[in-house]
C-alpha cells in the first residue's frame, strides 16, 4: 500500500509554519490509536482554550500567538493520531528559557535531543520574569492542584447525575461549551506540573552530574521514587484492597475467581447475602472515586469504568492471586524508604554550600513530578463529562433519524451538531458524511508516523517489527532494579481485561497509563515501547519498586509470549533468556 501524504485526514490540525515539530512518542499513553472526528475537535477546542489561558496569565500572548481550531497547539491531531507538537512546546519554553533546562523533554520522550531542545530566550530580562511567575506557581503547587481537583470532581459529579433527556438542545450545546471552559482553566495547571517536573528533574540531573560526578545512572529515577501517595498508583491500591476483602472470605472468593461481568454486575447490584453486601459497598464507593476512568481515557467517546467494569473484574482477580508480599502499601513504604537514604546518601555526598540547592531542585522535582499524575486525573475528569450530552445528543439524532444509530455521533464535527439538533444539515448530508469519516478511520488504523518529524509528513503503512533473533534490548530505564520472569504480552488495556498477568511474570505492552497500574501489582517487571523516566508508566513503577524499562519499539513483536527474560531498570536492558 503506498503511503499517505499529507494532509491526511479531514480532521487533522492544520500546517503552521511557525510551530512545525511534532511528536507521537509517549502520546499512546493518553489516546492510542486513531481518533475520531468529533473527539479531535473537542482536543483543538479545549487547547485552545487553555492556550489562550495560559499565556494571558503568563502575559506572552505576542511571543506565542495561538492559532485558531484547528491549528496545531501543542497536543494536536496528525493522521488521526494523537501527537505533541514539539514547535509549541519549545516555543513557551523560550519564553523563560535563559539557559540548563532546554532539552527538558528528554524525560518524557525519547529521541534526539537536539530535535526537542528549546532555543534560550531572546529577552533574558522578559523571560526572568516568566520564569518569576512559573517559580512563583510552582512554589504553591500542591494549594493549586487540590483546588482544581475539588472543582473538577464537582463538575464531573454534576454532569454524571444529572438528567440530561429533560435538557433542551442548545443547552447540550452550552454543556460542551461549559466543559471545554472548565479544561481550559485546569488544563494550565496539567501544563505547569508537566513542564516544572521535567525542568526541574533535568536541572536536578544537570546539578548532579556537575556536584557528583561518575556518580551511578539511577540516581535521578531513584530520587523521584517512592513520592507515596501519587495518584495514578491509587486505583492499584483501591483494587487490592478489594481483591484483600475477597480471599479474606474464602466463599466470596471461590464465587469471585472465575465469575461472568454479567453474574458480577447482579450480585453487586442485588447482593443476596452478607458477604456480597459487605463486598459491593466497597465496590461502589471504587466506582464512585475512580469510576471516571477507563481505557484512552481522556477520549470522550470511550467507555467508562463505571459504565463497563471488565477491567476491574480482570484485576479484581488478578490481584486476588497474588501473596501478601505484593501488598502495595509495603512496596510504596519500601521505595520510600529507599528514596530517604538515597536522599541522604546525595546530601552527605555534597559540600555544605550545595546542599541546600539540591533539597530546593529536589522539593519541587518531587513535587512537581507527583502533581503530574493528580493534574492529569482532573484533566482527565473534566474530558469525561462530554460524553453524557454527547450521548444524548446522538440519542436524539437516532431517535428523530438524522443518524442511523447513536455511536455515529463521534463521527461528525464539532460544528455540526447545533445544526444537526435544529436540521440545518439533513439526514442524508450527515449520513453521507459518517459513511465517508468511518472510511478514513479505518484506513488510518493500518498507518502510522515516524516517532519525529515536520509537516508535511506522510504516514506509512504499518509494518510491524520483524524478529531479528537478538536476545539483548537495550531500552531507558525508567525505575531501578532487576527482575526475572516469563513475558506476558498484552497489547492494550481491553486485551488486559481478558489476560490475567500471573505474580512473577514480565508486563510487556506497547503503552500503559494510570488504568493499566492494577495489573503492575502480580508484576515483577514491566516493560514498555515508548515513554521516558516521566511517563505515567515509569512514575507509577517507581512507587512500587518495580523494575522498568522503556523505550524498547517493537518489543511485542520481538518477544514472544512466555519467552524467560530479565531486566534491568537502572541500565534499561532487557535479556531474552530462551527461545
Amino acid at each position: 500500500m503506498k503511503n499517505l501524504q499529507d494532509p491526511i485526514c479531514s480532521w487533522d490540525c492544520s500546517i503552521d509554519e511557525r510551530y512545525n515539530d511534532y511528536t507521537t512518542g509517549n502520546t499512546e499513553e493518553v489516546l492510542p490509536g486513531i481518533t475520531r472526528p468529533l473527539p479531535a475537535d473537542l482536543i483543538y477546542a479545549w487547547n485552545y482554550a487553555w492556550h489562550s489561558n495560559a499565556t494571558k496569565q503568563l502575559e506572552i500572548q505576542d511571543l506565542v500567538p495561538i492559532p485558531e481550531p484547528p491549528g496545531p497547539t501543542m497536543l494536536t491531531i496528525v493522521a488521526g493520531q494523537f501527537c505533541v507538537n514539539i514547535g509549541m512546546v519549545n516555543a513557551l519554553t523560550s519564553t523563560f528559557e535563559t539557559g540548563g533546562s532546554a532539552d527538558f523533554l528528554k524525560q518524557f520522550f525519547e529521541g534526539d535531543e537536539e530535535e526537542i531542545s528549546a532555543e534560550v530566550a531572546k529577552d533574558t530580562s522578559r523571560a526572568e520574569l516568566v520564569w518569576a511567575q512559573l517559580m512563583e506557581r510552582w512554589g504553591r503547587a500542591n494549594e493549586l492542584f487540590a483546588q482544581d481537583a475539588e472543582r473538577a470532581i464537582n463538575h464531573y459529579r454534576t454532569y454524571l447525575n444529572r438528567d440530561w433527556t429533560a435538557v433542551e438542545d442548545t443547552d447540550l450545546i452550552e454543556a460542551l461549551n461549559k466543559t471545554t471552559s472548565e479544561i481550559g482553566d485546569i488544563f494550565f495547571s496539567h501544563y505547569l506540573a508537566t513542564t516544572g517536573g521535567g525542568l526541574q528533574t533535568t536541572l536536578l540531573e544537570n546539578f548532579l552530574n556537575e556536584q557528583a560526578p561518575g556518580h551511578p545512572a539511577d540516581w535521578t529515577a531513584g530520587l523521584t521514587s517512592g513520592l507515596t501517595g501519587v495518584e495514578s498508583a491509587r486505583p492499584l491500591k483501591a483494587i487490592w484492597e478489594l481483591s484483600r476483602l475477597v480471599v479474606n472470605r474464602p466463599k466470596l472468593a471461590s464465587e469471585i475467581a472465575n465469575i461472568t461481568l454479567e453474574k458480577f454486575q447482579s450480585r453487586v447490584e442485588q447482593p443476596t447475602e452478607g458477604e456480597w453486601t459487605e463486598f459491593a459497598l466497597e465496590f461502589i464507593a471504587f466506582i464512585a472515586d475512580m469510576g471516571f476512568r477507563g481505557q484512552r481515557e481522556t477520549d470522550p467517546s470511550c467507555l467508562t469504568w463505571n459504565e463497563n467494569p471488565q477491567f476491574i473484574l480482570s484485576a479484581l482477580q488478578a490481584n486476588m492471586a497474588a501473596g501478601e508480599e505484593r501488598n502495595p502499601h509495603v512496596l510504596e513504604e519500601q521505595a520510600a524508604t529507599k528514596r530517604i537514604a538515597l536522599e541522604k546518601q546525595v546530601e552527605n555526598s555534597l559540600i555544605q554550600e550545595k546542599r541546600g540547592e539540591f533539597r530546593e531542585l529536589l522539593g519541587l522535582a518531587q513535587t512537581l513530578n507527583g502533581g503530574r499524575e493528580i493534574t492529569k486525573a482532573n484533566w482527565t475528569r473534566l474530558c469525561r463529562t462530554y460524553r453524557p450530552p454527547i450521548l444524548e445528543i446522538g440519542r436524539r439524532l437516532t431517535e428523530d433519524g438524522v443518524i442511523d444509530e447513536a455511536e455515529d455521533i463521534w463521527f461528525l464535527r464539532l460544528a455540526e451538531l447545533p445544526e444537526a439538533l435544529n436540521r440545518g444539515l439533513s439526514a442524508a448530508e450527515l449520513q453521507d458524511a459518517i459513511v465517508e469519516r468511518r472510511h478514513e478511520y479505518e484506513v488510518l488504523g493500518d498507518y502510522e508516523l515516524p516517532v519525529l518529524f515536520q509537516r508535511p509528513v506522510a504516514a506509512s503503512f504499518r509494518q510491524g517489527a520483524e524478529a531479528t533473533g537478538e536476545t539483548l534490548f537495550q531500552g531507558i530505564g525508567v525505575s531501578p532494579g532487576r527482575a526475572s520472569g516469563r513475558a506476558r504480552i498484552i497489547l492494550s488495556a481491553d486485551a488486559a481485561a481478558e489476560t490475567t498477568v500471573l505474580p512473577g511474570e514480565i508486563l510487556v505492552a506497547p503503552v500503559t497509563d494510570a488504568p493499566w497500574t492494577p495489573i503492575f501489582l502480580p508484576a515483577a517487571g514491566v516493560v514498555v515501547e515508548t515513554g521516558g523516566v516521566l511517563s505515567h508508566a515509569a512514575t507509577v513503577a517507581r512507587e512500587y519498586g518495580i523494575p522498568a524499562v522503556t523505550g524498547i519499539r517493537g518489543a511485542t513483536e520481538l518477544i514472544s509470549n512466555g519467552t524467560m527474560l530479565s531486566i534491568d531498570g537502572a541500565t534499561g536492558t532487557v535479556t531474552i533468556e530462551e527461545g
